[in-house]
């Protein structure tokens, strides 16, 4: 009877110790099945397509200097008295003048005509024969207009019409008491000769404004990708897609034209992009006007490796705590890969909750998927609705189900927040200080300013995150 009573004295103690060591020793362990890790194919966003301005300006004067070369000294000769008593000698005396103005080239070429006529009289046959000659000088100008306009294969055709004018007044000899009027026989060989003359400045405006070879050299040079800084290690890619030409334009002793190149162009980093086989030029197509402004699409790469050092550093050996340290999660490790158009985030952690008597322990992998973004104000990728894997999620309601209702998603969630601010200043500047003049080739020179950059769109690639912004602003091609 008394070891009766002993032991209904004794039992309860000893199950309350039994039960406590049973709470102390339960644990779970969660499965370490890995959620599908595969990136999805997201198609990429269409690229935009760019105009690169190729301002394209003859002043008279380069022009000028170039018929000047051509055309000198004496012009017409004929000193021949038989056929019809008259020899004329035209020089030019002067440079010739170039304008433009009111979609018309205009030259003026001064000259001096030298004469000399013969009058002959016979009394009757047979007496003496009489004759005089007189010689005369006197200055004309020959004025043209010259029509231009650029013809399918890029050359220039030129038009040019002219007449002459004498000055205030016309030539003539006096020959004993006659006085002969000289233009009527100076005028059809000065004619004959002016046309020659013009066919001639229509051949040397032709060779001067040579648009083709221009052209071609700059269509073969912006196929070849660019360094736009050394240090950075960051190319310009051009891929040029057509061509578009302004109406010629003859204003303020200036031919004109606008070049435009359509292009799709892009800035990666890393090694020389490969070039692709270069592209012919094309016929070009007519337009009144040419954007003002272009587009380069950057890509910048930033890789799962990366992202994952980076949460390591922030959230390794953490420890959360909650409901006054009742609740502990510690992260030991973690890792960031992607999953469809998702971010997956996999904690190896281990975590334990106090319920009155009773504590109750976890540890394995806890997975989380959320969807990044990019945070324009802060230049920074960051991560919205961030949720438990529904293997996760399924775990923990039997595990720790204290996670799936507290701030710890919250608080993960604004852990996961990755700067690029330092990579898009480095991309910034070597685009602005690579493009204020990168020489394509010995006379092509490529120039950019006033670039402003956004945000495009954002994408999972199977090495991490790809963020495409666009970089707006003035880009021309300089033939010097």
């Amino acid at each position: 009877m008394k070891d009766f009573r002993r032991f209904w004295v004794v039992w309860p103690a000893l199950l309350l110790q039994g039960l406590l060591f049973l709470s102390c020793q339960s644990s779970t362990n969660l499965a370490s099945t890995v959620p599908a890790a595969q990136v999805a194919q997201t198609p990429l966003p269409a690229p935009r397509l760019s105009t690169i301005t190729l301002p394209i300006s003859v002043p008279t004067s380069v022009l000028e200097q170039a018929l000047n070369q051509q055309l000198t000294g004496v012009l017409y000769q004929d000193n021949d008295l038989t056929d019809d008593d008259l020899a004329v000698k035209v020089t030019k005396t002067g440079a010739i003048k170039l304008k433009a103005e009111f979609s018309k080239l205009i030259i003026e070429i001064p000259l001096k005509v030298w004469a000399k006529g013969r009058w002959q009289w016979n009394a009757c046959e047979l007496c003496k024969s009489l004759q005089k000659t007189e010689e005369t000088e006197f200055d004309l100008v020959v004025r043209t207009e010259s029509r231009l306009q650029v013809l399918p294969n890029y050359q220039l055709k030129s038009t040019t019409t002219g007449d002459f004018v004498w000055g205030a007044q016309k030539p003539s000899l006096s020959l004993g008491p006659l006085k002969i009027n000289l233009a009527p026989f100076i005028e059809p060989e000065l004619k004959a000769q002016l046309n020659p003359m013009l066919q001639r400045l229509d051949k040397e405006l032709q060779q001067k404004v040579n648009l083709q070879t221009y052209l071609t050299d700059a269509w073969r040079q912006l196929q070849q990708p660019y360094l736009l800084h050394e240090g950075y290690k960051t190319w310009l890619t051009l891929v040029p897609q057509g061509v578009r030409l302004t109406p010629l334009e003859l204003q303020n002793n200036q031919l004109s034209l606008q070049v435009g190149i359509d292009a799709l162009l892009s800035v990666v980093t890393g090694q020389k992009p490969t070039a692709t086989p270069p592209l012919p030029l094309p016929a070009f197509s007519p337009t009144r006007t040419l954007p003002q402004e272009a587009q380069i699409q950057i890509n910048s790469d930033v890789s799962f490796a990366y992202l994952t050092a980076m949460l390591q550093q922030e959230l390794n050996q953490k420890t959360f705590t909650f409901e006054d340290g009742k609740q502990q999660l510690t992260i030991h490790d973690v890792a960031l890969t992607g999953a469809g158009s998702q971010f997956l985030l996999a904690l190896d952690a281990s975590g334990h909750a106090k319920t009155g008597l009773f504590t109750k322990k976890f540890q394995g992998k806890i997975y989380l998927k959320g969807t990044p973004y990019y945070d324009a104000p802060t230049q920074s990728l960051k991560v919205r609705d961030l949720a438990y894997d529904v293997q996760t999620q399924d775990q923990l309601v039997n595990a720790a189900n204290w996670l799936l209702g507290n701030k710890f998603k919250a608080q993960l969630q604004q852990q996961m927040v990755f700067s690029v601010k330092d990579q898009l200043t480095a991309t910034r500047q070597a685009l602005q200080s690579g493009l204020s003049q990168t020489r394509l080739h010995e006379q092509v020179v490529l120039r950019g300013s006033h670039f402003t950059f956004d945000a495009d769109t954002l994408f999972l690639t199977p090495t991490g995150v790809r963020a495409l912004f666009v970089a707006s602003g003035k880009l021309a091609v300089v033939v010097e």
